[in-house]
C-alpha cells in the first residue's frame, strides 16, 4: 500500500517541491494549501495521486475540512508542517520591527503546527510508521545567532524547536518519530535569489530524509540531508 502524506504550505516554494518530489516517489500526497494557486493546479493534473487541500493552518475550520478528506479510518503516514510566514524584509532593526509581527509569526509558524498535528494525530496513530516532520529553520538556531536579522521569524522558529522536543517526549511510546529539519538556504520568496538552493534541490534531500526518519532521530533538529543541527 502506498504511504500517505500531508504537507502543508503547498502554494509556492519549498511546500510546492516538497509535494511534486513525494508524488514522483510514489506517495499519495494531500497538499494544502491556503490559496489555490494555477501552480498546484497543474501539478494535480500532472500527478494523479497529488490531492489539493484548502488548508490555512490558521483557521480550524479549514483544518478540520481537510482531516476530513482523509478519511476518519484512514492512516497517515507523515506529516510535514511546512507552512510559514515571514513578516517584514528580514533586514530591519528591533525600532523598525512591528511587534504585531511577531504575533502573526508565532500564529503560523508555531501555533499552525499544532493545530495541525492535533487535527491530523488520529490518522498518525494509524500508521505502522508514523513519521512528523516540521521544517525548522537555520534562522531559529540559539546557538549560531550572530546577528539581527529576521527577528519575527527567527524567533518564531526556536519555540518551533522545542514544540518538537517536547512532542517528540510525548510521542516517543507511541512509536511517531517527531523530528525538526533545516531545508537550508532556499530561493524563494523569504529565501531571496541570493540562496544557493533550488527549491527542488532543497526538496530531494528533503524528501530523502523525512521518509528514513528512525525513532533514533525523534526529538532531534537535523540539516535537510539527516545531519545533525546545532540547537
Amino acid at each position: 500500500m502506498e504511504e500517505r502524506v500531508l504537507v502543508t504550505g503547498c502554494s509556492r516554494g519549498i511546500g510546492l517541491a516538497l509535494a511534486e518530489e513525494f508524488a514522483r516517489s510514489g506517495f499519495k500526497v494531500f497538499a494544502g494549501a491556503r490559496a489555490q494557486r494555477p501552480e498546484l493546479e497543474t501539478l494535480a493534473r500532472r500527478w494523479t495521486n497529488l490531492t489539493p487541500l484548502s488548508l490555512d493552518v490558521c483557521l480550524d475550520a479549514t483544518i478540520t475540512q481537510s482531516a476530513q478528506v482523509l478519511g476518519d479510518d484512514q492512516p497517515l503516514d507523515l506529516l510535514v508542517n511546512n507552512a510559514a510566514v515571514f513578516p517584514g524584509e528580514g533586514d530591519e532593526g528591533f525600532e523598525r520591527v512591528d511587534p504585531e509581527w511577531f504575533n502573526q509569526a508565532f500564529d503560523c509558524n508555531v501555533t499552525g503546527v499544532a493545530r495541525v498535528t492535533r487535527a491530523f494525530l488520529p490518522h498518525l496513530k494509524k500508521s505502522a510508521n508514523a513519521r512528523v516532520a516540521n521544517i525548522s529553520s537555520g534562522a531559529g538556531s540559539i546557538s549560531q545567532k550572530e546577528d539581527f536579522a529576521y527577528y519575527p521569524y527567527s524567533v518564531s522558529k526556536a519555540p518551533l524547536n522545542m514544540l518538537t522536543r517536547a512532542l517528540a517526549a510525548e510521542f516517543r511510546p507511541k512509536r511517531i518519530v517527531v523530528a525538526a529539519i533545516s531545508p537550508g538556504w532556499v530561493k524563494t520568496e523569504m529565501g531571496g535569489p541570493k540562496a544557493p538552493l533550488t527549491p527542488l534541490e532543497s526538496a530531494r534531500s528533503l524528501v530523502r530524509t523525512i521518509t528514513g526518519l528512525t525513532m533514533e532521530q525523534s526529538g532531534k533538529f537535523l540539516g535537510r540531508g539527516g545531519e545533525p543541527y546545532a540547537w
